[in-house]
């Protein structure tokens, strides 16, 4: 059995599904919203996959999973404002 990793991207996709389940629990959210929200989340899945499999070294996969959760972050925020 592997050892599990937690990294940036596992704690953003389990904090995203939380909200999500959240959301359909107090029934705030549209069922497009939802669509938008698994592929947020299958994308996040393939990136940590990526990282994993391109940085074996878990400080590397931190920094690098970090710094690309803080860009998807400020990237959703622009589109928004914009």
């Amino acid at each position: 059995m592997k050892k599990l990793r937690i990294t940036p991207l596992n704690i953003t996709s389990a904090l995203l599904l939380t909200w999500l389940l959240w959301q359909i629990v107090i029934d705030k959210i549209s069922t497009g919203t939802i669509g938008w929200i698994f592929l947020l989340l299958l994308v996040l899945v393939v990136a940590d996959q990526f990282f994993r499999l391109m940085l074996r070294r878990l400080k590397r996969v931190w920094i690098a999973e970090g710094f690309f959760v803080v860009l998807v972050a400020l990237a959703i925020w622009i589109l928004k404002v914009w």
